[in-house]
């Protein structure tokens, strides 16, 4: 159920349809989190989607908080530094880069390099 919502909340974000994915994502990850739990990796898939939709539509502070708790669920569920979280860090990278947290940000893309010369 929670994989079937998210497929159907990308088809509304490539469609331009943000809210409406929004409102699905959440969907998704209410049923992720029923599933699964707090702490699995599926959680991580749907949040990250989730800070993405946020991101479209410029709610940067709510992106943000996506995918900090992306990257949190990541971790506890894969491991630290796991060529998973790449797409996390970089899209969170993107946010801060837009909140004018350039620092933070360059932070964010040294890690996801780091992962990606280990892997």
């Amino acid at each position: 159920m929670w994989e079937r919502l998210n497929l159907s909340a990308q088809q509304l974000m490539s469609q331009g349809k943000t809210a409406d994915a929004e409102t699905y994502f959440k969907q998704s990850l209410q049923e992720a989190v029923k599933e699964f739990g707090d702490w699995h990796n599926n959680v991580a898939i749907v949040l990250n989607n989730l800070g993405n939709c946020f991101r479209v539509q410029g709610r940067h502070a709510d992106a943000e908080a996506a995918y900090k708790r992306a990257l949190d669920v990541r971790r506890r569920a894969l491991g630290p530094l796991h060529k998973d979280e790449l797409l996390i860090l970089e899209n969170y990278a993107k946010v801060l880069h837009a909140l004018g947290r350039e620092s933070e940000a360059r932070k964010m893309e040294q890690t996801a390099l780091g992962i990606m010369r280990r892997n």
